[in-house]
């Protein structure tokens, strides 16, 4: 499904295979006739990779040091948060430093799929369920996609 993506070659062995997870399972519920309350669970290895991919992202870009990349300190949804209050503007906030290298458009959109396609699906929240259609599921995917191919067409252009 995703196979011949700019980004696909960028992703790990690993990446690769929460990739080819999502693309099956959605594959599945497509000719499943059972009926779930929820599909998060097809966002979340798309998700895991989208992770890996913005670490990666972010090391190749020489935003985070290799230490910071495989240390577990690192929180992807405070560093692309570009609500995140001035005084907690930190060296590990790089919102900016992203529209600055690619565009305000590009960060952005890390951010929005970060926020739609992660943490609104990871997360518990007592007002809002969070339950999510398969046709819901199938468009997070997709927003994760789009991310990632914006990102890597950044990449390959400087």
């Amino acid at each position: 499904m995703f196979s011949s993506e700019n980004w696909y070659t960028y992703l790990t062995d690993w990446q690769r295979q929460l990739v080819e997870t999502s693309s099956k399972l959605i594959e599945q519920q497509e000719t499943n006739k059972d009926y779930f309350i929820d599909y998060s669970f097809v966002v979340f290895p798309m998700a895991k990779a989208y992770e890996g991919f913005l670490k990666k992202f972010f090391l190749d870009l020489k935003l985070i040091s290799n230490e910071t990349y495989e240390g577990r300190r690192f929180r992807i949804g405070r560093a692309l948060n570009p609500d995140v209050s001035q005084n907690q503007r930190d060296k590990y906030w790089i919102y900016d430093d992203i529209s600055r290298y690619c565009s305000e458009k590009v960060a952005r959109q890390l951010w929005d799929a970060w926020l739609h396609c992660r943490n609104r699906v990871f997360h518990f929240f007592p007002k809002d369920q969070g339950v999510i259609s398969l046709a819901e599921a199938k468009n997070k995917v997709q927003e994760i996609n789009q991310a990632m191919r914006i990102a890597i067409s950044c990449y390959q252009n400087h």
